[in-house]
């Protein structure tokens, strides 16, 4: 018997942010594997989102739809669809991206010639939305074309390592469920991007990651959360210190040590740019509030590693930014 797949799709005003429900669906539903299970997680849009996915379920009974209110992050709309899922492999699918008919049976046929294998991962390839591919990369392996594309294996300790700093591993595709829940996506704080940080627990419970010839297709719109410029942004530094630590206890800091605080670095200097954009509508209350979680993520800054990656004037110029904490606030506020 064909074992089940669950489809973790999170849906959040997807029909006025650009008809995702739609495509999303079509693409879901187009795939040549049948024996699936469509998790559609309506984090309380606003809009017809629960209405178009009530209308798919009418003709797809393999559709479930969880309608929750929206809490602020899609961590917690991944963990309800986390905690409905009874496939015995699970893939996360996010709503405006895009996957090839044959992909999930790509990779289940992955699975069933290696069953030693914790996770099997698409060809992810990135696009604009005008069509220009920006990357094709096969988990840790970049391609020029999808044409180059070969079989390559990866353990989950090389791949978790490859995720400390700049994500140096691209995973989309399918996890036995069993690792897969490993951890819940309910972490402890609520973070723009708390799911990143629940992906690498996951991933130190992973022996063995194989590819497929599968292509998920991830696309790069210019008005989604992640590019755009709001105080939830700020959450990324909070991430930061929760990685650092996470890398540090498990010895997977060292060797990325200069990726990770160049990214850090860069990090806090976009939360200080918003805070002071944002700064005059702020509260007393909250205004404290994100200038303590700043002042945190600049202690927590290997400053003297980071001057090390630059020399000459560039140097200069950061060595006084960093130099105090009032002083780089007060940079950026002039220079807003």
């Amino acid at each position: 018997m064909n074992p089940l797949v669950s489809i973790i799709t999170t849906f959040y005003n997807s029909v006025s942010l650009g008809n995702f429900v739609e495509a999303a669906m079509d693409s879901l539903l187009s795939q040549t594997y049948k024996n699936i299970e469509f998790i559609c997680v309506n984090d309380g849009s606003t809009d017809e989102t629960l209405k178009q996915l009530q209308l798919f379920q009418k003709k797809d009974s393999r559709i479930q739809i969880i309608d929750k209110e929206n809490e602020g992050t899609a961590q917690y709309a991944k963990a309800a669809g986390q905690d409905s899922v009874k496939g015995d492999y699970i893939m996360l699918f996010d709503h405006d991206d895009g996957i090839s008919s044959e992909a999930v049976e790509s990779a289940i046929a992955v699975f069933r010639n290696r069953p030693e294998l914790d996770m099997v991962g698409f060809i992810v390839k990135t696009m604009q939305t005008n069509g220009d591919v920006k990357s094709i990369y096969s988990l840790d392996n970049r391609l020029e074309n999808i044409s180059e594309y070969k079989s390559i294996n990866i353990t989950g300790a090389q791949a978790l390592q490859k995720t400390i700093g700049n994500y140096d591993f691209y995973f989309r595709g399918l996890y036995r469920q069993d690792i897969f829940n490993k951890h819940s996506f309910r972490f402890t704080e609520r973070l723009l991007n708390a799911d990143e940080i629940v992906e690498r627990q996951i991933l130190q419970h992973v022996t063995k990651i194989g590819s497929c010839t599968g292509i998920y297709t991830h696309y790069i719109y210019n008005n989604s959360s992640a590019k755009s410029f709001n105080l939830k942004k700020i959450d990324i530094v909070v991430s930061d210190i929760y990685l650092r630590q996470f890398a540090i206890k498990f010895d997977l800091y060292e060797n990325r040590k200069q990726n990770f605080e160049i990214v850090a670095y860069k990090n806090f200097v976009n939360s200080v740019k918003i805070l002071q954009h944002f700064k005059a509508s702020l509260s007393p209350e909250k205004l404290k509030f994100y200038d303590e979680r700043l002042r945190n993520s600049y202690n927590a800054l290997n400053r003297k590693f980071i001057l090390k990656n630059y020399s000459g004037l560039s140097r200069l110029y950061n060595q006084i930014l960093l130099s105090n904490y009032t002083l780089i606030n007060y940079f950026y506020k002039i220079k807003k």
